[in-house]
């Protein structure tokens, strides 16, 4: 299904880092037809977007290497499962590796976790991107059922009590005691928190819902998926491509312009003429005439 949708919508496709399938190139008015054939096939959003978990990577773990120690595509299933869509200050990212080689790059992750023979370790306040940090350990062999209590902890604790915007890695610099305070109210509940961190983390497990699947099904919702207010069947004919290896990509500035990398073949978007936006003038209040200036579907601008 996401072949054919991607072959009948022209999209650009990647696997990605963060073991999702990128479809690239849809137009505004097309997401919602796209996206009700992938829930009927059974799929949903990956959650690329949003200050929300984006991914849990993981190794393949004790079901196909001879190093792993703890099934890490389980455990990754589940964290994936039980945090999806939960909203946060900044976006968060997590891994699972099966053993100390760390091929998931937990240490590198807001929460981070490796298996030992004993259970699991927790590390947290890791990230990439332009200032990275690398997590710090905060629980070691843990058992199935108490990490996934610390992170309920964690997360409710952080999202709670972090600015806008703030990472994980910078919240826990800035935290008052820093890791060892962060320590004390996760795993032996200092504050006496710790009950109604789960609950609020459980509200959440509860009532989540897949927002593209909801969205499909409110007509409020979907009058916003149109390129134009005032001519919601016009499509926005969008910017000029090129195709490289069988894909549509957009045009470079260069190729814009008519030179073609060497083995890329054109691909023509259709002429537009020139729209005037303003004049060199701008009235404002009472002395803007109706209809002085005509926009590029014949709307006043």
């Amino acid at each position: 299904m996401i072949a054919q949708v991607a072959q009948d919508y022209g999209l650009y496709t990647k696997i990605t880092g963060a073991q999702r399938i990128d479809m690239f190139g849809a137009r505004l008015e097309q997401l919602p037809d796209i996206w009700k054939r992938l829930v009927d096939a059974g799929f949903e959003s990956g959650q690329a977007y949003g200050k929300s978990l984006r991914t849990v990577k993981s190794c393949v773990g004790s079901s196909w290497c001879r190093y792993g120690v703890q099934d890490s595509v389980a455990m990754a299933i589940d964290l994936e499962l039980r945090y999806r869509g939960l909203r946060s200050p900044h976006k968060l990212k997590m891994a699972v590796s099966g053993c100390a080689r760390e091929c998931a790059e937990a240490q590198s992750k807001d929460v981070g976790v490796i298996a030992t023979d004993k259970g699991w370790n927790l590390w947290v306040g890791g990230n990439g991107g332009m200032t990275p940090r690398h997590a710090q350990l905060l629980a070691q062999d843990l058992s199935d059922e108490m990490l996934i209590r610390c992170i309920d902890r964690f997360l409710m604790y952080y999202i709670r009590t972090a600015d806008r915007l703030q990472r994980t890695a910078r919240w826990i610099e800035e935290l008052d005691g820093g890791l060892d305070h962060l320590r004390e109210v996760v795993v032996e509940d200092s504050l006496g928190i710790g009950a109604d961190l789960e609950a609020a983390m459980a509200r959440h497990v509860e009532h989540y819902q897949d927002e593209w699947a909801a969205t499909l099904n409110d007509p409020e919702r979907l009058r916003r998926f149109r390129s134009f207010v005032n001519a919601p069947l016009t499509p926005d004919d969008g910017p000029a491509y090129v195709v490289e290896r069988g894909q549509r990509r957009p045009a470079t500035a260069a190729e814009r312009a008519g030179v073609l990398a060497e083995g890329v073949e054109a691909y023509e978007a259709p002429a537009r003429e020139p729209v005037l936006l303003a004049g060199p003038l701008l009235p404002v209040g009472s002395h803007l005439p109706v209809g002085s200036q005509t926009g590029r579907d014949g709307g006043t601008a």
